[in-house]
């Protein structure tokens, strides 16, 4: 969509949901200063990481398939 043809539209709607536009666009500035890392601190995902890799280390590599197929066809019950 051309930027014209966006403002336009915003310029047709009521004041309050040109309000409402704006606080959607600032919510995605925020977003987009935050950057691509995810919303997960670092210190978390370090922790995830080293929990993962320790499991990996004391039990190994395991298959999940059956456990996939159990949950589809019970829904997690």
């Amino acid at each position: 969509m051309a930027t014209k043809t966006l403002i336009d539209k915003i310029d047709a709607l009521p004041p309050e949901r040109q309000a409402e536009v704006e606080e959607f666009v600032e919510l995605l500035g925020r977003r987009a200063a935050r950057g691509s890392k995810g919303t997960f601190p670092d210190a978390l995902l370090r922790a995830i990481n080293e929990d993962r890799e320790e499991l990996r280390r004391t039990k190994g590599l395991f298959d999940t398939r059956p456990l996939i197929w159990e949950f589809r066809e019970t829904g997690g019950r």
